[in-house]
């Protein structure tokens, strides 16, 4: 978008450099999790819905990027929507790379279970 914008130009795309690097993820406090799983467990119902709408309505989808953040809807249509999974579910072998190179760049001591950093109990069964 900023390169549609004239405000800067890509260079490169991390996806290029590491297909599948995910960026984002959603937190919650531990109280939470415990006090209120059923609002943790409809919040991720929504967003997984929000994937799957995505991915099977591209256009209509578009079509609220500029309603809601904003943006012209030329460059609502030209920007790319991320690959959802659609299920809010990495790979285990996409997250073990990840925390292979948290390793490599001494930000983690050691490899650690995938299970001990994701905890899809909350999420909607596939």
């Amino acid at each position: 978008m900023l390169e549609m914008h004239g405000v800067s130009r890509l260079v490169a795309s991390f996806n290029d450099v590491i297909p599948g690097f995910v960026f984002s993820g959603v937190f919650f406090p531990e109280k939470t999790l415990s006090e209120k799983p059923e609002q943790v467990r409809a919040f991720l119902r929504g967003l997984v819905r929000s994937f799957e709408f995505m991915r099977a309505e591209e256009a209509q989808a578009r079509e609220f990027i500029p309603k809601y953040v904003k943006v012209e809807r030329e460059v609502a249509f030209a920007s790319a929507l991320r690959d959802f999974s659609g299920n809010g579910r990495v790979p285990d072998s996409q997250l073990e790379k990840q925390l292979g190179l948290m390793r490599d760049f001494k930000l983690i001591d050691e490899m650690v279970p995938v299970g001990n950093v994701v905890d899809y109990s909350f999420l909607p069964a596939r």
